[in-house]
């Protein structure tokens, strides 16, 4: 039997993911994948490594709890010249930049990353833990039809995929019940931890107004009801009262987007004790830089912006459990800057640092083990520091509730340099073990 692995950091300020504060000087003690104790005595550890911190600021790995690793074109270029292939090895960079830039965990909530995820998890390859829904679920002329407009929907004549999305296994277009409990059941059985459905309209897609709802009663309850009898949970892309209470109704657990609830909706989320979680970067300036934005469309988008100003502030008020989320699409190196504006601006956008910092913490590892018996990291919690959690642990030069900039957080997004190593993170760690580590050896 091999003997465990040990790594004891000394001297560490521990922002536990939870609190508003760092604590007294302390040590930690990771035993193979786990944080098996915390404590500001000395630890004796025979035979361990030890990570001298000089006072460093010890925090949870980060999570991102919307992704999607394999939209990682644009989605016109997708469309028309992307093959499986191409889309995989991609994933691979991103995973990559995510966990050197601190995300050990993310949420991918459309595509289909589960041979990346075993690569990753065989250590074949550098990227965080992938929790994934698989291919979103999506009615024809819903958010995840990218089909061309005069081809008609094949499944109507059973034959064919619907479009180069489900192709590519980043989409199900299907109608009715049984097409959606088959969608559902196709996923849970590629290895999904969740199931992801679209249920009202978007920005990206071509043939759904934003305002609309999508999927009927009798079709949310297939998606739902054939999802809790494999144990987990529905997360909904979604945005309208009217498409909230729909998903509400039928026993979603968490909402991506929902940037226009109003009050009675927000009361109404917060009593059935479901996540939301946003991505700030639509509600801010720096999306008019954008050269995938349509020009005609900025007034529109700037009077949402203004009406729907109080949603951060009202979701903290009502106790809504906020989840951090990216939502970053496109190039490598495109969303790499959006997950870096997007922790800059969710800061200014809740008012508080550590509200951004606890969302993308331990609020996202609760939302993480909502996949119950489906959660494949099941040895302990994630996204908080205490015994018996995952060791998933990052060491700061500094406090991050007073810098963001620790974190790599950068003030622009379009005209953002390209990003380098946060040379303020000198320690990643995920599951016990150093994948970066730029400390001068004890």
């Amino acid at each position: 039997m091999n003997p465990a692995r040990q790594i004891l950091f000394r001297d560490v300020c521990i922002f536990d993911g939870r609190h508003n504060g760092l604590s007294e000087s302390s040590n930690v003690l990771v035993r193979d994948e786990l944080i098996e104790k915390i404590s500001p005595e000395a630890i004796i550890a025979e035979g361990a490594t030890i990570v001298e911190a000089g006072d460093r600021t010890l925090m949870p790995g980060l999570i991102d709890a919307h992704v999607h690793l394999d939209i990682n074109r644009d989605i016109q270029d997708i469309v028309l010249h992307a093959d499986r292939s191409d889309l995989a090895i991609r994933s691979t960079v991103v995973a990559r930049d995510m966990l050197m830039d601190g995300w050990t965990s993310v949420r991918d909530v459309g595509g289909s990353p589960f041979g990346l995820r075993r690569a990753v998890d065989a250590g074949l390859t550098p990227g965080p833990r992938i929790y994934a829904s698989g291919p979103f679920i999506s009615q024809t002329s819903g958010h995840g039809d990218f089909g061309c407009v005069c081809r008609p929907n094949l499944h109507l004549h059973g034959r064919g995929a619907l479009d180069q999305f489900e192709q590519l296994g980043l989409a199900h277009i299907v109608d009715g019940r049984d097409q959606v409990l088959a969608a559902v059941r196709q996923n849970l059985r590629s290895g999904a931890n969740l199931i992801k459905v679209m249920g009202g309209g978007g920005g990206a897609s071509p043939f759904d107004p934003i305002d609309t709802t999508q999927y009927t009663e009798d079709e949310w309850d297939a998606a739902v009801e054939a999802t809790e009898d494999w144990g987990t949970y529905v997360t909904s892309h979604i945005f309208t009262p009217r498409a909230i209470k729909r998903a509400v109704d039928a026993g979603v657990k968490c909402l991506e987007h929902a940037f226009f609830m109003d009050e009675k909706t927000i009361r109404m989320v917060a009593e059935h004790d479901i996540y939301v979680v946003p991505q700030a970067w639509g509600m801010s300036p720096e999306l008019f830089f954008s050269p995938n934005l349509d020009a005609g469309k900025h007034d529109a988008i700037r009077m949402l912006q203004e009406k729907f100003s109080y949603l951060p502030g009202m979701l903290l008020d009502y106790g809504v459990k906020v989840g951090y989320g990216s939502d970053t699409l496109g190039p490598p190196e495109v969303s790499h800057k959006c997950r870096r504006y997007e922790m800059h601006f969710r800061a200014e956008w809740f008012g508080s640092r550590f509200e951004a910092l606890k969302q993308a913490t331990s609020v996202s590892g609760e939302i993480l083990a909502l996949s119950g018996p489906r959660n494949p990291y099941s040895k302990g919690p994630l996204g908080v520091v205490e015994e018996g959690a995952y060791a998933d642990l990052l060491l700061v030069d500094g406090n991050p509730l007073e810098d963001f900039s620790l974190l790599g957080a950068q003030p622009q997004w379009w005209e953002a340099p390209a990003p380098t190593d946060i040379r303020s993170m000198p320690v990643i760690m995920k599951g016990g073990v150093l994948v970066k580590n730029t400390l001068p050896a004890c």
